[in-house]
């Protein structure tokens, strides 16, 4: 594999090329990832270096508290009363110095330093020598009550680091949620034909907190630990040099099964990473797809593939957890060792009891920090695939975007403009597809008629759906309102003046009454309820015990569809704009509730500009113009007896509507696919 120092522009690190990286690799890609993450940062880097400098001091308080405990155990181990130290005299509580200035100090004692005219001195127990000969009850309780207060603020530093570090870590993770959900909602149809939607769902609600967890989590384990072990070695070697590089050589024996066990970590947290993804995706198309579950009685198919996941997610876990939990057993014995030969060299050098719980202590508090360090190959796999995850589609450019000099669409007449238009979709890669969706289209339609589309599927009809609404940019030509071109509008400004009745309803879930102000956000009460009067929808909504306030359910649930359909229409006529796309879905419905919903539609077209795909030649009998397609052309474009007398493809399709050949128009039209022999 070539080597990976970033991951290729909108593309994300995948867990098993994370899992087979080098240590060079690895680090490479964790500057990349926080060169990322820091300038999410940036903003709040007053914080962040309070955290940092929290930190450090919470690192280097373990030299205070070593000292501490050398002064309590020195105090309290006395038996009662304070030896002289190191022979010198004590005279009414004072140290003679004059004398301790000629003592040769002992070569194992802690913290000599060199004092003008008074020789070598003990910081430490030059202080121990102005403690009273008689050590009583009183004195031992304040000296001890020392400990907790050592530990407290040791541990309170700690917390106040972690906190302000975890203060960034929740504003870098509230921003980057915001932003990656506002940059796939901004993406072309294209993109989500080709990705997975619990992906998604995936890596905007847990990738990023992953990236951000870890992040954080490395950030203080690289600052505080070796802070710690360096501010610890420092008092050893400062009390024995030789013991201390000597206890060193332990460390080579630690290190190696830390190293082991990561490389199993990484494969098993990879295969655990990948197993949450597909479980999330599982869950996404069994709850979305809840309707053809039942309808198939597949429930138990569905929950034994949750299963599969879940099964395989879990046994990693704890493969993963058995790896990281086997290092802190192995570190300590490994450690034991260590103190088993201490012991032997403090009985070499008659090292006192106190001096060498001391030593003991601060031996012991370097492993805990080693053993976290240990952890820094997992936080950084978790974190480079977490974050190459967000920042793929964070940095996912859209297919369809604003131009940077794009101008608003202000007012709209309604006239729409297909010239010379020609566009081919692409496949799940991106590639495209041989066959061009619709090609060399010119086509006009005037503001405030009523144009019906027709011909079988795969004609373009949607397409040209598509294309007016800029989900997609045709390969060639243009589309123009009032002689706009789409490309040189925003994207909002532009969908704006158009409403868009679906066949396929999706209702929020939410009120009745939110669901129809989607069609204009800033609407009032009475215009919402204005709108679902002239939809017909209040009837049936005042139905309901609590009116506009009912829920509609996950998708519209709780209503039937020609509900649903009435709802939808009620947001198209409150949202006003001038041109409608009209996509009826009537043909499911009852006889009651399509002449109602028909109604309602009739009452929606006045004054717009209708393009229809027509699913009953009631609507086709109804249009100004019947515009007529077949692969992706224009074949002809008119009334209706004028292409029932001229146009082979109309009367073909015509017939073929009944079995039995009788013209019913208020039955269904139906996408049909004619034979290879029966093209026009």
């Amino acid at each position: 594999m070539s080597k990976i120092t970033q991951p290729p522009p909108g593309k994300k690190i995948s867990r098993k090329q994370v899992t087979d990286l080098s240590s060079g690799e690895l680090w490479a890609l964790t500057r990349w990832t926080y060169g990322k993450l820091f300038r999410y940062m940036k903003p709040y880097r007053g914080r962040f270096m309070i955290g940092v400098t929290l930190g450090i001091l919470s690192g280097l308080f373990n030299a205070v508290m070593l000292v501490g405990f050398k002064v309590i155990f020195a105090v309290v181990l006395s038996h009662g009363h304070t030896q002289p130290v190191d022979n010198t005299p004590v005279i009414s509580g004072d140290v003679n110095l004059q004398q301790l200035a000629f003592e040769q100090p002992k070569p194992h004692v802690f913290g000599q330093v060199e004092v003008p005219f008074l020789g070598h001195i003990n910081p430490v127990e030059w202080f121990l020598g102005y403690i009273p000969t008689n050590v009583g009850f009183g004195l031992v309780i304040a000296v001890c009550s020392l400990i907790p207060m050592l530990l407290f603020t040791r541990g309170f530093l700690t917390y106040l680091a972690n906190y302000s570090m975890l203060w960034v870590g929740n504003k870098v993770l509230f921003n980057l949620r915001n932003d990656i959900f506002r940059n796939l909602l901004s993406q072309s149809l294209s993109f989500y034909n080709r990705v997975k939607i619990g992906d998604l769902i995936q890596t905007v609600f847990n990738q990023t907190r992953v990236a951000q967890t870890n992040a954080v989590q490395l950030t203080s384990v690289l600052i505080q630990k070796p802070v710690a072990i360096l501010t610890i070695f420092g008092y050893l070697l400062a009390w024995d040099w030789f013991f201390t590089l000597s206890s060193v050589l332990v460390f080579p024996l630690c290190l190696g099964p830390i190293a082991y066990v990561s490389r199993r970590v990484r494969k098993a947290g990879a295969n655990e990473e990948a197993e949450a993804g597909a479980m999330m995706v599982n869950m996404h198309e069994s709850f979305a797809g809840i309707r053809v579950v039942k309808a198939n009685a597949r429930e138990e198919y569905e929950t034994k593939r949750f299963n599969r996941s879940n099964k395989s997610m879990a046994d990693n876990i704890m493969r993963w957890q058995k790896a990281m939990e086997i290092i802190g057993p192995v570190v300590e014995t490994v450690a034991s060792l260590g103190v088993a030969a201490g012991l032997v060299y403090a009985w070499h050098k008659g090292m006192r009891a106190e001096d060498f719980f001391l030593v003991v202590i601060a031996l012991t508090q370097i492993y805990p920090h080693a053993k976290e360090l240990g952890r820094v190959q997992i936080l950084m796999q978790k974190c480079i695939v977490a974050s190459s995850a967000v920042f793929g589609y964070l940095e996912q450019e859209p297919d369809v975007k604003d131009a940077p000099d794009a101008r608003k669409l202000t007012k709209a007449r309604g006239q729409v403009t297909y010239e010379n238009l020609s566009f081919t979709y692409s496949d799940a890669k991106g590639k495209p597809l041989k066959k061009a969706a619709v090609n060399n289209i010119n086509l006009t339609l005037e503001p405030g008629k009523f144009y019906a589309l027709v011909g079988p599927s795969g004609a373009g009809k949607s397409t040209l759906f598509s294309l007016l609404l800029r989900y997609y940019d045709p390969v060639e030509g243009r589309v123009l309102v009032d002689g706009n071109d789409v490309k040189e509008v925003t994207q909002e400004s532009l969908r704006s003046k158009i409403a868009v009745v679906s066949q396929d309803v999706f209702l929020f879930h939410d009120t009745i009454k939110e669901n129809i102000r989607y069609g204009r956000l800033n609407a009032t009460d009475e215009e919402v309820i204005e709108a679902a009067k002239r939809a017909h929808a209040d009837e049936f909504i005042m139905q309901n015990k609590l009116g506009y306030e009912s829920l509609v359910g996950d998708g519209g649930n709780n209503l039937s569809g020609g509900q649903k359909q009435r709802i939808s229409i009620a947001r198209a006529i409150l949202r006003n704009a001038p041109i409608l796309l009209l996509d009826e879905a009537t043909s499911a419905l009852d006889t009651e509730v399509e002449r109602i919903i028909k109604d309602a539609i009739h009452t929606l077209r006045e004054g717009r500009t209708v393009v229809a795909i027509a699913h009953r030649f009631s609507t086709v009998l109804e249009a100004d113009q019947i515009i007529v397609m077949h692969d992706g052309q224009v074949v002809d474009m008119g009334r209706h007896a004028e292409l029932l007398g001229r146009c082979d493809l109309y009367q073909r399709l015509y017939t073929l509507q009944f079995d039995s050949g009788n013209v019913d128009p208020e039955k269904p039209v139906k996408d049909i696919k004619l034979d290879p022999d029966e093209s026009l």
